[in-house]
């Protein structure tokens, strides 16, 4: 892709609607795909979520903490392979010109199956190597059958990169729906079957096996038996640098895993697994999805007007996650007490921590994102790296405390790799910080009206259900109370988001 420099001169122009910022290619009404494909995306979010909590508050009633011990232990170690999966040749893919896009495709999906197929063997490669590591014996066949996933998802990894492009994210519902209902309905019933951690490493792969049937059912593309290389310079130098990236961000999200398991051992793995369950699907995923979407249309975009595409992603992930993160931390106690029980109390704290890092790792996500598209991607590997190192030295010098330390230690590195991100993203696009504060002053207002408002509910209400729903309710209540006093506005044009027919005002976030 090619780069361009942002627009510096004059004060940067008001923010406008995702649905205006993203201007029409010819033929296509790229701006009217982009809204359509963040409901979609985020529907699929929702529903998705919903389900997989569902599924795993049930499992964590019918399996030990040990149990998600031992699976987390074998996906730290697939995690670290995964971020080398396809070479960055998918993310490549969705940046490509429409005039090469056939054979392109072809050369991405010979080269993403090979690539998943060696991952898949090494993968089970190192299953005895786990075993000793951790002491696990149960790892030595764990990892080698998790490993198939691989191959699994190498063979719908192409057509999921044809939907992004397309922001036909209807399919990419579909498939995700079809992942999480399979992989939580055999997970429960072989719980039942008293399969034990079976059932989650089973559940997993069956899975990834309905989310590519459903992808090749819903994008016509075939492969052939082909493998043309015209592009594959091109499209591997693209995506190499993202694959760094990507290596450093898998490094970075999972060695918290490995020093737990490492130090502390699977029951306590198990709590801490827990303790992330809620703030990954909340709001982790949800910053993860918006990023989805937003790179295809940020590609799309007039680099003059990125300054407002910035502006209006960040907003927009502000008013989702800030208030489900305050209220995990505020009401992590009943919330966990609830869903998983008693014997996962020790997840509350973590939970609360966790939730706090879960936000701070969302910010980042338009910022890379405009790292991408303007051809930068060598600032996330710049910023990334020296985060790792230091994540790493800190794990290793307070991992032995307890799962609390961890969680303060990724909090504290994650706060300063977010602040230099707003930085660095600001100065690359030119804009004041005071117009990032204007963006996101009302949802942080309202999201600290709603905490004070609901930790009386939470010290004071019992049992834990009632304090979670007494609490979800007045929370709910005085966020919205608050966001409407202090940005009328914004309410009008998330309803107009969700419904798109009516003519709205300009965004002017900041």
């Amino acid at each position: 892709m090619r780069q361009a420099e942002p627009e510096r001169t004059g004060e940067a122009p008001s923010v406008a609607e995702p649905a205006e910022v993203v201007a029409d290619q010819p033929g296509k009404n790229v701006a009217a795909r982009t809204v359509k494909g963040l409901l979609w995306a985020y529907g699929a979010y929702v529903g998705g979520r919903a389900l997989v909590l569902v599924s795993t508050a049930i499992l964590a009633r019918l399996l030990t903490p040990a149990d998600f011990g031992l699976v987390a232990l074998a996906v730290v170690f697939m995690t670290f392979l995964d971020s080398v999966r396809d070479l960055g040749l998918t993310q490549a893919l969705i940046g490509s010109a429409d005039d090469e896009l056939e054979e392109q495709t072809q050369t991405v999906f010979m080269g993403t199956v090979a690539i998943g197929g060696a991952l898949a063997l090494c993968a089970a490669a190192i299953g005895p190597l786990a075993s000793g590591f951790f002491g696990q014996a149960e790892l030595a066949l764990i990892i080698p059958i998790l490993a198939g996933n691989f191959f699994l998802q190498a063979l719908g990894a192409t057509h999921d990169a044809l939907a992004k492009k397309a922001l036909d994210y209807r399919a990419r519902t579909f498939a995700e729906f079809a992942d999480v209902v399979l992989r939580g309905a055999f997970g429960i019933g072989l719980a039942l079957a008293g399969a034990g951690v079976w059932s989650l490493v089973v559940g997993y792969v069956l899975g990834t096996v309905a989310r590519d049937v459903a992808l090749w059912v819903q994008i016509p593309w075939r492969p052939s038996f082909t493998f043309p290389r015209t592009h594959l310079r091109r499209l591997v130098r693209f995506g190499g640098v993202l694959t760094l990236v990507d290596i450093s961000a898998a490094v970075g999200s999972n060695i918290d895993y490995l020093f737990v398991g490492r130090m502390l051992g699977a029951n306590s793995l198990g709590l801490y697994t827990i303790g992330f369950r809620l703030p990954e699907l909340l709001i982790l995923n949800l910053a993860i999805v918006a990023g989805d979407v937003l790179f295809p249309a940020y590609a799309a975009l007039d680099r003059a007007r990125l300054q407002e595409g910035f502006l209006v992603s960040l907003r927009y992930i502000a008013v989702l996650v800030l208030p489900m993160a305050i209220a995990l931390m505020v009401l992590a106690r009943p919330t966990v007490l609830t869903l998983f029980g008693d014997k996962f109390a020790g997840s509350v704290e973590v939970m609360r921590l966790l939730a706090l890092y879960a936000v701070l790792a969302a910010v980042n996500i338009p910022a890379g994102t405009i790292y991408k598209v303007t051809g930068r991607g060598g600032v996330l590997l710049y910023t990334a790296v020296p985060y790792v190192l230091v994540l790493i030295a800190a794990l290793a010098l307070v991992a032995d405390r307890g799962i609390v330390a961890v969680a303060l230690v990724l909090v504290s590195c994650q706060g300063l790799l977010a602040a230099i991100s707003l930085v660095i993203a600001s100065r690359l696009l030119a804009i004041r910080l005071r117009r990032v504060w204007g963006a996101v002053q009302a949802p942080i207002l309202a999201t600290a009206a709603m905490g004070l408002a609901m930790l009386p509910v939470a010290r004071f209400v019992d049992p834990p259900a009632v304090a979670l729903v007494l609490g979800g309710l007045v929370g709910g209540a005085v966020y919205l109370g608050a966001i409407t006093l202090l940005d009328r506005e914004l309410l009008v044009r998330l309803k107009a988001m969700v419904m798109p027919g009516r003519a709205t005002a300009p965004d002017t976030a900041g």
